[in-house]
């Protein structure tokens, strides 16, 4: 009898070690998911930078307009990206560097994204183009306070949204062309062998009144897109 109860209270303990292994090993599982998961997430929010560039393929295949982050056309390609910043603490644009433009690539600091990039058209036939800022995403008005400044070859125009309290253009910008996008530009009779430039600097802007501390944690995603007109 008394080996009998000892066979069955060891049987009992393997029973309920056998089950905390079971739970712990559960438990692991769902939390390598869940770490997964969120990884996979920060991949997909912070991955592909704060902004893009993207040709419209056709203008590649059929016209041979071709796009370069260098002025020499080393690298080619369809899409380019500047990296995300970490944190982006606010500034004056009258900080900016005065030969931001005469750059090539990506060449963002800690306070602003700045992406140079190069247009050739290598066919035999003039093109049009359209040129396009987008909003893809914002989190928390940062919107309110950002500014573009968007240099074409030797022409600049800074974009910010209107004063949500005056609907007046903010001091010395161009107003978003809408909700959901920032410029929209028409590039006419791009000849062969013609060479454009675009230099996108991207701020907050700490003169701006939206510039508040409400908006400390926001995002704002935008892609560029070039397209035949």
């Amino acid at each position: 009898m008394k080996d009998k109860l000892q066979v069955r209270v060891t049987a009992e303990k393997i029973h309920k070690r056998n089950v905390k292994i079971r739970l712990i090993f559960m438990l692991i599982s769902i939390l390598m998911l869940l770490i997964t998961t969120i990884y996979g997430v920060i991949y997909i929010v912070s991955g592909a930078g704060n902004f893009t560039i993207t040709l419209d393929s056709s203008l590649m295949s059929r016209t041979r307009i071709v796009m370069s982050p260098y002025r020499d056309f080393s690298e080619t390609g369809i899409t380019l990206h500047a990296d995300a910043l970490d944190y982006m603490d606010n500034i004056s644009g009258d900080w900016l560097p005065d030969d931001i433009h005469l750059q090539e690539g990506d060449h963002s600091q800690d306070d602003y994204i700045a992406y140079s990039f190069f247009l050739k058209n290598e066919g035999d036939e003039a093109v049009d183009y359209n040129a396009v800022i987008a909003i893809q995403s914002v989190i928390k008005n940062v919107d309110e306070a950002v500014r573009v400044r968007v240099y074409h070859n030797k022409e600049s125009t800074t974009y910010a949204k209107p004063s949500p309290i005056t609907g007046l253009p903010e001091p010395n910008t161009t107003p978003f062309v809408s909700n959901t996008r920032i410029m929209d530009m028409d590039r006419e009779e791009f000849e062969p062998g013609d060479v454009d430039k675009f230099t996108v600097v991207i701020w907050l802007e700490g003169d701006d009144p939206e510039c508040v501390d409400d908006i400390l944690g926001g995002e704002m995603k935008m892609l560029m897109y070039i397209r035949r007109k």
